[in-house]
């Protein structure tokens, strides 16, 4: 924060620093402010404003007022060139104090893994609890536009928690910052932080201030000057001042005159007018200051300058006497950005970009972290700069970790300065198409790749290449698989990338043919085992595991995944690492391990919100939808997989069949025909360009389609079309898709059809222990076709405890169909209202009026009775409210559920207010809690008989 520009006599002489004006209103809240804290209850300031508009001004006071009022002020400030040094501006605040709030050194190791960024907002808030405990602290934080995203993430959490004596004060320049530190701000304000908007000042203040600085009422010819500041108390001060240097403020009646109607030359001129006042050596320290980070050592000027610190002395005194710089502690920065902005555009833009490289080189060589000067880097450096490419890969490298689209930009501009011909240029592409597709920028990914092979220049790089261009949320099986086959065949690879395409084809074919996969794995494994690569062994293992899964061996596949999740966490987080993670939430859902499940998709979507990885975020998505149906959770399971773009019709993947056949088992059973024929449009898409996986998937979405229609004959054409019942990998849809088959066998009585289920049935069993869910599935099935009310009965009770009650409702209602066949009225009047009951509670609208009718047979009338939506708890949240709702609890930003739901930011904010005035909740926190807590589909509809 720089001091404010001084009062004037009519000759120019600065004096004292003037009161400041136009600011009654923010002077009294912010007293309010700092009274609080002294008192122990804290809270949020957020300043905002656009450049020059007093936000500093404004700060002064704060940290006068709390020294006044015993409130220990800590003051951290933001820049533009640390924006990738993790918690800069916070342990700027805390760590530097004296004494510090806080242990450096295991905050600042902390600070440095993105793994841990989580425990230094636990421990500094701890800290900062414990030191606000004995003193009430105001923490001053100045232009977070600029903040990195570990004080971002921690202002999130800790500037939330108004219990703690802690005053938080933050400026942000209005609309500056990306979506980070918009969202930090709009989480702020749902938190009751308390936001002062500046405005430009009145013209009374103006005039006010005029008095101020000249010390004399103004003539109307100075104020009609001022007044082309429009009300910025910086420019009326860059005004007036230059003014004063130009000796045109003079005393008239008592009154301050300017002479003339011009601008002063200061603001004619611009900065290069400044700088020209200036000597030669302070000019020329001024210009090269312009280029470096906003905060800047003195030692680094001097080595730009290739100079002594010592000879600095006098110029550098020279420019903090002129206001263009000032001290910041021990290091130097511009007055305002506004200063330094525009003494970087006095100079030429090719002078400029290469003092910016220069000093990009210098601040390396002084020990600065490539994170530190990639931006510069980025701007400056010319084709063929070895050490600005090779940083810039070194930063991408690093902040691949945290923010995957960040990291693909470097990569970019590294490949824009690499020539092509150089050994690197296919290594750089490999690299930045994975970072690319990561960020679920496909497209780009996918025009990058297309050209670097048609111009490969070894088989090493087009490998490379191949491996990484093709993606399971984005291109199908065959692609993928053909892929791996073409690098296979080039000669002169290496043997860990020959032994990663191995293990990704092996785990491709896993969709595709089913006669190639086991000698593929066992391919894949022996190479994996020969180089000792984290990444083939991960897929590889994946693939053994949903072999063993499709042989009858569930249980062995589930313990072969638990170890290797626990493997694939001690390396990065590449797409390998957390398809194990997907596939082990599978199989436990396929089990009936649904908590467990639930567990794994929690755990695996933190991660990769945490680190911005979009893909993943993408599958997880479809995965929670998965095990929200699996749990019988309709409502959820369709926010889960109903949020973002329909996939396009040559999008079959097996990711997008997990959302198709979600969507159409909730459509089925809430009777939402519309969803349902547009997934019988996707699927019919599918069934002519899927993966056997894929065509197997469509097939069952379609026959369900007819089996609600009555349409017994398209339902078996459908399921005897060669589609294999159950097949590898299996996925927890399987046993509903099993059931069906079962159902159009026995009506339509279909051999093939019925020796397929039969055979299905036997698999489900084959594991000792058998397990009790794929158990009573089995029994189920053998139990309709046999049209057998005494297994039915066992397999309804079995499935009962169970977690899957959709099942069970089934196997029930099928019950009660055999038993009222044989005349057990009684017994099958039991089974109908047990499932009657359990559709209702998981809002299966149309199982439950199926079973109505079946009730009436027997003059029992089971109504579903709606009611009008009560004010508050779930049950009063609309569709659109618990959609974000779901989104908000996974940690999504306002802005990622815009995006995602293709709404306004606005619309999502309302529908964050509203379901948090709904739900009696003030934070996310808040609702994490109480969602932890709390089935969100418990909410049915009320019966009665």
């Amino acid at each position: 924060m720089g001091p404010s520009t001084g009062v004037f006599d009519v000759g120019g002489q600065r004096l004292v620093t003037p009161p400041i004006r136009g600011r009654a209103d923010e002077l009294k809240l912010i007293g309010a402010l700092v009274a609080a804290a002294a008192q122990g209850r804290g809270g949020a300031l957020v300043i905002e404003g656009p450049p020059g508009i007093g936000k500093s001004r404004l700060l002064t006071e704060v940290m006068a007022l709390a020294d006044r009022c015993g409130v220990r002020a800590l003051f951290g400030e933001a820049f533009e060139y640390q924006q990738a040094v993790p918690f800069f501006s916070l342990f700027m605040a805390t760590l530097r104090a004296d004494p510090p709030v806080g242990d450096v050194e295991a905050l600042r190791l902390l600070g440095d893994s993105a793994d841990l960024r989580y425990w230094v907002v636990h421990d500094l808030g701890d800290t900062i609890r414990a030191a606000a405990a004995e003193t009430p602290l105001a923490i001053v934080l100045e232009d977070i536009h600029w903040a990195d995203n570990g004080t971002l993430l921690a202002l999130r959490s800790l500037a939330t928690a108004p219990s703690v004596a802690v005053l938080w004060v933050l400026t942000a320049r209005t609309g500056a910052g990306g979506p980070a530190v918009q969202e930090t701000l709009s989480v702020l304000q749902r938190a009751n932080a308390t936001f002062l908007r500046l405005a430009a000042i009145t013209p009374d203040a103006v005039a006010d201030m005029v008095c101020d600085v000249v010390r004399a009422k103004a003539d109307v010819s100075l104020l009609n000057l001022a007044a082309k500041a429009h009300g910025n108390p910086f420019l009326v001060s860059e005004l007036l001042g230059g003014l004063g240097e130009d000796g045109r403020l003079n005393l008239s009646g008592g009154r301050a005159v300017a002479a003339g109607d011009g601008l002063p030359r200061r603001m004619r001129a611009g900065m290069r007018q400044r700088l020209d006042l200036l000597s030669e050596g302070a000019s020329e320290v001024v210009r090269v200051a312009a280029v470096l980070p906003d905060r800047f050592s003195a030692g680094l000027l001097a080595a730009m300058l290739d100079r002594r610190p010592t000879s600095l002395l006098s110029v550098v005194d020279e420019a903090v006497r002129a206001d263009l710089l000032v001290e910041d502690g021990e290091q130097l920065r511009f007055r305002h950005d506004l200063l330094r902005d525009a003494t970087r555009q006095s100079l030429p833009q090719s002078l400029r970009r290469a003092i910016e490289r220069q000093s990009a080189s210098v601040m390396l060589r002084m020990g600065a972290a490539p994170a530190e000067v990639a931006t510069q880097l980025a701007r400056s450096a010319e084709p063929g700069d070895e050490e600005a490419i090779g940083t810039l890969r070194q930063a991408a490298q690093s902040l691949g970790h945290s923010d995957a689209s960040a990291a693909a930009d470097l990569c970019k501009r590294a490949l824009e300065l690499l020539p092509a011909q150089d050994p690197d240029h296919g290594p750089l592409v490999a690299e930045t198409v994975e970072l690319l597709n990561r960020a679920s920028r496909y497209g780009e990914a996918e025009e990058l790749a297309i050209v670097a092979l048609s111009e490969a220049a070894s088989p090493e790089d087009e490998a490379e290449i191949r491996l990484r261009f093709p993606t399971v949320t984005k291109h199908s099986t065959q692609q993928r698989v053909e892929e791996n086959r073409r690098a296979l065949q080039l000669g002169d690879i290496n043997e860990v990338t020959r032994a990663r395409h191995l293990a990704w084809l092996a785990y491709n074919l896993l969709f595709d043919q089913r006669d190639q996969q086991r000698a593929a794995a066992d391919e894949a494994a022996a190479a994996a085992a020969s180089t000792g690569d984290l990444e083939s062994k991960i897929l590889t293992d994946i693939t053994l595991a949903r072999l063993d899964c499709g042989d009858g061996y569930p249980n062995r596949a589930v313990r072969r995944l638990e170890e290797l999740c626990a493997l694939a966490r001690t390396g990065d987080a590449t797409t390998a690492h957390h398809l194990a993670g997907m596939h082990y939430a599978l199989l436990l859902a396929v089990v009936g391990r649904l908590d467990d499940a639930e567990a794994q998709v929690a755990d695996g979507t933190e991660h990769a919100r945490r680190k911005r990885f979009a893909m993943a975020l993408d599958i997880w998505a479809k995965i929670d939808g998965t095990v929200h149906l699996a749990a019988g959770r309709l409502t959820a399971a369709r926010a889960a997989v109903g949020t973002g773009p329909p996939p396009e019709p040559t999008d079959a993947t097996e990711v997008n069949l997990l959302r198709m056949v979600v969507l159409a088992e909730v459509a089925v059973r809430t009777d939402d025909r519309n969803l349902l024929q547009q997934m019988v449009n996707d699927a019919r898409d599918a069934q002519s360009t899927g993966s056997p996986m894929v065509r197997r998937g469509a097939a069952y979405v379609l026959a369900l389609a007819a089996w609600q229609r009555d349409d017994v004959h398209d339902a078996m054409h459908w399921l005897a079309s060669g589609i294999t019942l159950f097949g590898t990998p299996l996925w927890p849809e399987v046993l509903n898709q099993l059931i069906l088959g079962a159902r159009v066998a026995s009506a339509a009585g279909d051999a093939g059809l019925r020796a397929a289920v039969l055979q299905a049935a036997e698999l489900l069993e084959r594991e000792r222990p058998m397990v009790p869910l794929l158990a009573g599935v089995a029994g189920y099935a053998r139990g309709i076709l046999e049209h057998d009310a005494k297994a039915l009965v066992a397999a309804a009770e079995m499935l009962y405890a169970s977690s899957r009650p959709l099942l069970y409702a089934a196997a029930a209602e099928d019950a009660g169909v055999e038993l009222a066949r044989i005349d057990r009225g009684g017994e099958a009047l039991d089974q109908f209202n047990a499932a009657f009951d359990t559709y209702m509670r998981h809002e299966a609208l149309a199982d439950a009026r199926r079973v109505g009718r079946e009730l009436r047979r027997f003059g029992v009338e089971r109504r579903i009775v709606s009611q009008s939506r009560v004010k508050t708890g779930w049950d009063s949240l609309t569709d659109s409210e618990l959609k974000v709702v779901n989104l908000v609890a996974e940690g999504a930003t306002n802005r990622d559920i815009a995006t995602e739901l293709h709404l306004s930011l606005h619309t999502v904010k309302t529908h964050v207010h509203n379901a948090f005035a709904k739900l009696g909740v003030t934070s996310r926190a808040q609702l994490t809690q109480l969602m932890r807590g709390t089935d969100l589909t418990d909410t049915s509809n009320t019966t009665s008989s």
